[in-house]
């Protein structure tokens, strides 16, 4: 399976995950073993994502073989084969080179891997010492066993979500649980809805384990629940196929429920946020939370017995003003002492938008830059547009892929004599 099939890395699924298949069955054939040694499917999702295969003996295979099958089982999908037909030219040359000579001397692999068509790659640009920061916070987590809140903050499409999901990446049980939820604007009647949806997956996770780690669960779960385990099935039914039935809770006036749900609450989120395996909660457009998600989120941010939990907000802050709900309770934990770490991500400069085009088309940074510039020129250097803006080039038949030296290929004065209108959004429309 190729890290991007895990649901772990946050990259679309095309083609090329069979070529990563197709890494793992040749370093098999040739070495008579997998690339990594696991014994379950965690710690499999674990080594695809992030440990290097076993290097292979060069004393038994040509190095050139060997670059072959590294760069097959490449994490990043923007380094692997591109194309089956780049990996047949480049095995074909092997190939010839043998049966003439008995031996392959290395050459540059991947010089006809070029797709037909636009693949623009999705991994992150500039964003460098932004996970650095989240990922830092969770080393923290792990280190220290505080409550640490990071907050990351930018407009619609600025990629904010993209930049906590490389955090994902690497919380592969036992480091630690990676829990997410999405606010929706128009779900805001519906309270604690997101956090269900986050535990939803969480509890899904654990159903899929071992009858020993689930009986383990079971155990944590029942000890911190006690005999309100009943008010968290209400909010997330999956718990009771752990638990099992549970006895009814009695009724209480409002806010003294209030106060009961949140201090359960509390103790369910601790019996995941462990010494053992910290929990990292992602709440993604908080600019649209609920009230009674909002009043919780103090609640936890402020109490002294939550340990072991990196809490990452993300919310848009052109939407979210001075007298916004989530300002004022924002405030209202920073006046309690806790500290937040604040993530704030700007539009992307020449460099990075040069970087994203240069690696599409293939080319180098000079060959890249007058388009680059129109690229930032019309969209901000906002990521998403960007890349929204630069696919509808291809769209429309503005960049061409040279079958015979596959090569991309444009036309700034064709590009410019679009007129393409100054806002991105117009182009969406049009699209």
């Amino acid at each position: 399976m190729a890290p991007e099939q895990t649901g772990r890395m946050n990259r679309s699924i095309d083609t090329r995950c069979d070529l990563y298949s197709l890494g793992v069955t040749l370093y098999q054939m040739l070495t008579g073993s997998l690339p990594f040694d696991a014994v379950d499917a965690m710690e499999w999702v674990h080594c695809h994502i992030a440990r290097q295969p076993t290097v292979l003996d060069r004393s038994e295979f040509p190095a050139a073989i060997s670059a072959i099958i590294v760069r097959l089982l490449a994490k990043a999908v923007e380094d692997r084969y591109q194309t089956a037909v780049g990996l047949e030219v480049d095995l074909q040359r092997h190939l010839e080179e043998w049966e003439t000579q008995r031996q392959i001397d290395p050459f540059p692999l991947g010089s006809q891997d070029i797709p037909d068509q636009l693949l623009v790659p999705e991994k992150l640009y500039g964003r460098e010492r932004k996970v650095d920061a989240l990922l830092a916070a969770f080393d923290r987590v792990l280190a220290e066993g505080a409550l640490e809140i990071v907050l990351v903050s930018g407009c619609s499409g600025i990629g904010k979500p993209s930049v906590v999901n490389e955090l994902h990446k690497v919380l592969v049980p036992p480091r630690g649980l990676f829990a997410s939820g999405k606010f929706d604007q128009f779900k805001r009647d519906i309270p604690y809805a997101t956090l269900a949806h986050a535990f939803q997956t969480l509890v899904r996770q654990i159903l899929l384990k071992s009858e020993a780690d689930v009986d383990h669960w079971r155990s944590a779960l029942l000890e911190a629940l006690g005999p309100n385990g009943q008010l968290i099935i209400n909010l997330v039914p999956e718990v009771e196929f752990i638990l099992g039935k549970q006895p009814p809770v009695p009724d209480m006036p409002p806010r003294d429920a209030q106060n009961r749900f949140q201090l359960v609450f509390r103790r369910f989120l601790g019996a995941f946020a462990r010494p053992e395996h910290p929990l990292a909660l992602f709440l993604d457009d908080l600019q649209w939370l609920d009230e009674a998600t909002l009043n919780l989120l103090e609640h936890l941010a402020t109490n002294s017995q939550l340990h072991h939990l990196l809490l990452i907000g993300a919310y848009r802050d052109n939407e979210v003003s001075s007298s916004h709900p989530l300002t004022r309770t924002l405030n209202a934990i920073r006046e309690a002492g806790m500290k937040m770490e604040e993530i704030v991500l700007a539009p992307l400069g020449l460099d990075a938008i040069g970087q994203l085009v240069g690696d599409a088309l293939h080319c180098n940074r000079d060959a890249a830059y007058p388009l680059a510039e129109l690229v930032l020129e019309k969209t901000g250097g906002n990521p998403f547009f960007a890349i929204q803006f630069f696919t509808a080039l291809a769209d429309e038949g503005l960049l061409l892929l040279d079958s015979a030296t596959r090569t991309w290929q444009w036309e700034m004065h064709r590009i410019r004599a679009k007129s393409y209108s100054d806002n991105v959004v117009d182009l969406l429309v049009e699209s």
